[in-house]
């Protein structure tokens, strides 16, 4: 599960602004990454984060404990990504707001064009950014 982490510490600083799909079953998360798109080269602002057989996706804000399930509700809160980590059956993203977390089977990358983006090439746009 390392990857499914990894991906979202290279996706740092982007902000979660929607979500489609559905819980349990495959999800798409629309990240705005402009510094990283920019580096890709695509004319993109943002990328989908496709989730694949997803079976959990909670919110829990810093400023209360109501948890958030709701999908539509979660890509209002305009979550901003500072890091990601494996817990026990899930994935961990701490954002600027609250808690996200994620148990999903993988995870694909596309551009906002439909066209795929691979963790290689997304982690060397992130090196390049560092240069």
């Amino acid at each position: 599960m390392r990857s499914c982490v990894d991906i979202w510490n290279l996706l740092h600083d982007g902000s979660i602004v929607a979500f489609s799909g559905e819980c349990p079953g495959d999800i798409s998360v629309k990240v705005e990454v402009e510094y990283l798109c920019d580096v890709l080269a695509t004319g993109s602002k943002f990328l989908w984060v496709n989730l694949h057989s997803c079976s959990d996706v909670e919110f829990t804000p810093f400023e209360n404990s109501e948890l958030v399930k709701d999908l539509t509700q979660l890509g209002d809160c305009d979550l901003e990504i500072l890091s990601a980590k494996d817990g026990e059956n899930h994935i961990s993203l701490c954002c600027s707001d609250g808690i996200l977390l994620l148990n999903y089977v993988d995870a694909t990358c596309e551009l906002e064009n439909g066209g795929s983006v691979t963790f290689t090439t997304l982690s060397q746009a992130c090196k390049k950014i560092l240069e």
